[in-house]
């Protein structure tokens, strides 16, 4: 599986010769072109660091395969996939679960939008802005480690509660976190960390 970490929390996945993004936000709508020919694009909320209506329609109107939770789908003119909590999907050979859980508390301590995460290939788990999720086990999770209610400790309890074997930190880049340091004190409790820069890749 070849991971590729974008702006905030979007991630190109390739696998299967399936190629997915995952919450390509409007900083991206400019170069759509680096993300090359795709098969699927999922969304996991509304927010404007994960989804930008105006590019997800594009995708929709040129025949990609879009899905995202019905509080998002309710924001674009053209209709994608609806998925809702447990559903599973396929894309090309990847099959691909949603799971539900709660977006992290915003700024003012309100709860956050609908939020859906997607498990991919039964590996990769990417939870858009939820910070728990009780009775999952994964080998890879792309977790936000800075946020309106993120802290570095809900990003290593989150990783301790998926029995992540390897973690990409995701969502730092519009309030300045750091993910090296979440990698350094991470070492140290047994956690590798795969940090990534924008447009850089691994294969795991």
């Amino acid at each position: 599986m070849k991971i590729t970490r974008y702006f905030q929390s979007c991630l190109l996945v390739e696998e299967g010769g399936a190629k997915i993004l995952i919450d390509p936000s409007g900083h991206e709508v400019d170069n759509l072109g680096k993300f090359g020919a795709l098969n699927a694009v999922l969304y996991t909320h509304e927010h404007g660091d994960h989804f930008d209506a105006g590019m997800a329609g594009k995708f929709v109107d040129g025949g990609i395969a879009v899905y995202a939770n019905a509080s998002t789908a309710k924001q674009m003119k053209s209709q994608p996939n609806i998925v809702t909590d447990g559903q599973e999907f396929a894309v090309g050979s990847v099959k691909i679960q949603a799971k539900e859980l709660p977006h992290c508390l915003m700024w003012d301590g309100s709860a956050g939008p609908q939020n859906t995460g997607f498990l991919l290939a039964g590996r990769l788990f990417h939870p858009g802005d939820g910070i728990k999720l009780a009775g999952l086990n994964v080998e890879i999770a792309a977790l936000p480690i800075n946020g309106p209610d993120v802290s570095l400790k809900d990003a290593f309890d989150f990783a301790k509660q998926l029995s992540a074997k390897t973690i990409i930190p995701i969502h730092y880049d519009y309030l300045g976190g750091n993910p090296n340091v979440f990698a350094d004190v991470g070492k140290g409790m047994g956690l590798t960390t795969k940090v990534l820069a924008n447009s850089e890749s691994t294969d795991l």
